[in-house]
């Protein structure tokens, strides 16, 4: 996040003198956490929050935050990813998760955002960490 240049900038001026002038450089990257007010009950994909299941006349709410760990000011947008349908070699070598996986319709007009972009000052202070890989974020159980 954070990289250190060090250097030298040599000036020559018209009438033959010379200036060397030491130059440190810092270059700063921001670092964007995903945050979410309760963890995800979905036990086979951690990366992924769990709507559970939603008529289609109803709709259903789950608020996720942004949060920038550094001081540098992080811009961000949120863009669309399609879903990767995997190539499977026949219905008896899936399991339950890739069957489900098969059957799901990529829609991304289901969703609708309050924000889409923006730039988000830091550092800000973490809620909840957002489930990430294969391993349950570092929050209690404290919910139902």
């Amino acid at each position: 996040m954070k990289v250190k240049h060090e250097g030298q900038l040599t000036a020559f001026f018209h009438n033959g003198e010379k200036q060397v002038l030491g130059l440190d450089g810092n270059l700063l990257r921001p670092k964007i956490d995903l945050l979410t007010e309760k963890q995800s009950k979905n036990d086979k994909a951690w990366d992924e929050l769990n709507f559970g299941k939603v008529h289609v006349d109803k709709f259903r709410t789950i608020r996720v935050y942004l949060t920038n760990v550094t001081e540098v000011s992080a811009r961000w947008s949120l863009n669309y990813v399609k879903f990767p349908k995997k190539k499977t070699i026949g219905h008896k070598t899936t399991t339950e998760w890739e069957e489900e996986n098969l059957a799901k319709t990529d829609d991304p007009d289901v969703f609708e955002f309050s924000e889409t972009d923006g730039i988000l000052k830091g550092p800000s202070v973490a809620l909840r960490l957002a489930p990430e890989g294969g391993m349950k974020p570092p929050v209690p159980k404290d919910e139902e």
